[in-house]
Parts: structure tokens; C-alpha cells; sequence
């Protein structure tokens, strides 16, 4: 029971419309004078601390979102040297798990900025850039690069995965971009995530034309010549382009240098065609045909 329950229940009472519930009758009077008489009860009080009405209304909306469960804003919680070990918000979690923090992102394609930010506020200088891609690669992470101190190595990994982090595409129900990134990155990160290319756009990622769903799904191009490859191309109405492969050694990585359509012979052989933009292809090439392919360092004969 309250001190101020107490203290009523000493008070004399009226019921109003009865006598002596008017303020100016007999019977009002006779209160008036009964709770002057009336000696206060003797109520113990304990010494409270006084909290002024802003803090007593903080409270009470704390304590009302605690009751619903409801999260407003994002959240931030601190390890003790202050710094933040984790983030929450409706669009990204980033939680520290020992020597990495977990970063999930509900819906990558959503405002940026508040990617940035909540990699800010642990600490973390990380962008999520969104690029035209292939179409086999539009919702796939499909690069990563890191801004360190020379010499410095980091490990990281990054995918589109469901709960059970099989690997999805951005935008499929229950499907998020998966971050893992050691918790004393320094220097800038980025990630791309590729989207589908609007009409005229390059691709910021050239991947393989010869993979489903891209302008030359399925033709054999490795280790053939060029005279065969481009029948295919003019066959589905394709623009081209060349570049050439200059190889270092197999397996020792390779450099291209762009060419002019006439400068390319029939019979120089093609090792890789790459989606370059809607309905264009380049077509990776060497004037001599090698005994393995320099794109990817297998030392398997090529194909004839």
C-alpha cells in the first residue's frame, strides 16, 4: 500500500448527489470540520530519491518497449574499453564473435550510407558498392578489395546464403549478405554486389559468355580458333571485341592489351570470351596456339 493510500483512507467520505455532497450544505460543513479534527495518521515514509518528470517519462518509455519487445532505431552495445562490439538496426546486424565481427545485411540494395555508418560505430571502415553485372551474376557478391599497410594480409569472406548459409541471390525471401571481417581491420574495405546492367551500361565485372544464361550460353570457345569462335558470335548477332593475351608462364599469370578487330587473324586462337555488355563480347586471344590455356594456368592440352 502506498504513503498516499494511506493517508485516504483516513478521510472522511460522501457520496456526490447524497447529503452532504454539495460543497455548501450542512453536511458538507460538518465534513469540513470532522477532517480538520481528524488527527493525521502516522505513516511511516522511506527517503525516496527524486527523479525529475523527464527521467520518470524516459523511464516509463523504456520500460513500455522492453514490455512489447519492440526495437526502435538502431542499437549499440559497448565492450569495456567503449568501444562498440555490436549493431543492430532493421536493415544490418553486426555482432563481434572473438576475433571477428559478423556482419548480416537483410537487404543489401537498401540505402548505403547506413551500411557505412553502422561499420562506423564498430569501428570498421567498410562500403558496399552495387555494380552492373552479367546477368548470371546480378544479387552475387562478385568482388572484394582491401586498402592496408604494405605487407599486411587480412582474411575475409563475404556471400549471398540463406539461414542455413546455402548461397542464394540478393532478393530471394530469407537470403542476406553474409560478412566476416577480422576485428582489427584497419584501412578502407569494399564489397560489390552486382546488379542487373541497364541498357548501354559495361559491366564492372566481365564474367563468362559461354555460362548460362549469357549471350553465348553454351559454345565452345577455349583453345579454338578464331575464324570458328566468330561464326558463333555473328550467328547470335553479337558486337566483339578482342584483347590480347600476353602470358607470363603457366601458371604464373597473364596481361591483355586491347585489339582492333583487323588486327586479329582466323587462325589465332581464342582462350576465353567474356560478357562485356548487353549483346557484347571480347574475345580473350594469342597469335600462336600454347599447350595450356594462359587464362587459367592448366596445363591441359587445349581443345582443338
Amino acid at each position: 500500500m502506498t504513503d498516499i493510500e494511506i493517508l485516504m483512507r483516513s478521510l472522511p467520505r460522501v457520496q456526490p448527489g447524497r447529503p452532504g455532497g454539495r460543497p455548501s450544505d450542512a453536511g458538507a460543513r460538518t465534513l469540513l470540520a470532522s477532517i480538520m479534527e481528524e488527527e493525521p495518521v502516522a505513516a511511516v515514509v522511506e527517503p525516496r530519491r527524486r527523479y525529475g518528470f523527464r527521467r520518470l517519462a524516459v523511464s516509463l518509455a523504456a520500460a513500455a518497449l522492453l514490455a512489447t519487445g519492440i526495437v526502435v532505431g538502431p542499437s549499440l552495445l559497448q565492450d569495456g574499453g567503449g568501444a562498440a562490439s555490436s549493431y543492430a538496426s532493421s536493415e544490418i546486424e553486426i555482432q563481434r564473435e572473438g576475433d571477428e565481427y559478423v556482419a548480416r545485411i537483410k537487404d543489401p540494395f537498401a540505402d548505403h550510407q547506413k551500411f557505412s555508418k553502422a561499420f562506423q560505430a564498430v569501428g570498421l571502415d567498410v562500403e558496399l558498392l552495387i555494380v552492373p553485372v552479367p546477368p548470371s551474376q546480378v544479387g552475387l557478391v562478385v568482388s572484394a578489395g582491401f586498402e592496408t599497410e604494405a605487407g599486411v594480409t587480412t582474411k575475409t569472406t563475404s556471400a549471398m546464403v540463406d539461414r542455413d548459409e546455402q548461397v542464394c541471390k540478393a532478393g530471394e525471401k530469407g537470403c542476406y549478405l553474409l560478412l566476416r571481417l577480422p576485428a582489427d581491420l584497419t584501412g578502407r574495405s569494399w564489397f560489390k554486389l552486382g546488379r542487373q546492367a541497364r541498357p548501354g551500361e559495361t559491366y564492372d565485372n566481365p564474367g563468362r559468355a559461354t555460362a548460362a544464361g549469357e549471350d553465348l550460353a553454351g559454345a565452345e570457345v577455349h583453345g579454338r580458333p578464331v575464324g570458328q569462335v566468330m561464326t558463333e558470335v555473328r550467328k547470335r548477332g553479337l558486337t566483339v571485341a578482342f584483347a590480347l593475351v600476353e602470358p607470363v608462364g603457366p601458371g604464373k599469370g597473364y596481361s591483355l592489351a586491347p585489339l582492333a578487330a583487323d588486327q586479329v587473324g582466323d587462325d589465332w586462337t581464342v582462350w576465353e570470351a567474356e560478357s562485356f555488355s548487353a549483346g557484347a563480347v571480347r574475345l580473350l586471344v594469342t597469335r600462336e596456339h600454347l599447350n595450356y590455356n594462359p587464362i587459367y594456368g592448366t596445363d591441359v592440352q587445349p581443345e582443338s
